[in-house]
């Protein structure tokens, strides 16, 4: 953007002094806004990061939660085996006191 030279004269130089004032003022404002974004990207990429870390923390607790889930269906079955056998133990106790109640009897 090239533009021609102008001579300014009276009322040019208030207004070219007000634009010039004018391109001042957005430059600064464009710095500014620069500097906004660029930290506003800084903190998205921290913010990300964190997620990320989140998210693996989240699969790992995942993980943990699926093994013990897998280790409360293996004792739960082992408290089922000991159960019955603690019936079938005590089926045989019953028998036991049955048959020795009945050969004091003879």
């Amino acid at each position: 953007m090239y533009m021609k030279k102008r001579v300014i004269k009276g009322k040019d130089k208030v207004s070219s002094s007000a634009l010039s004032s004018a391109i001042n003022d957005l430059s600064l404002e464009i710095k500014s806004l620069s500097k906004e974004k660029s930290n506003l990207k800084n903190i998205l990429n921290e913010v990300l990061s964190n997620i990320d870390v989140d998210h693996g923390k989240e699969k790992e607790l995942q993980e943990k939660i699926a093994k013990l889930i897998e280790k409360e269906a293996s004792l739960n079955q082992k408290k089922k085996d000991l159960q019955t056998k603690i019936e079938k133990v005590s089926d045989k106790m019953n028998k036991i006191t049955k048959i020795k109640s009945e050969m004091s009897d003879v």
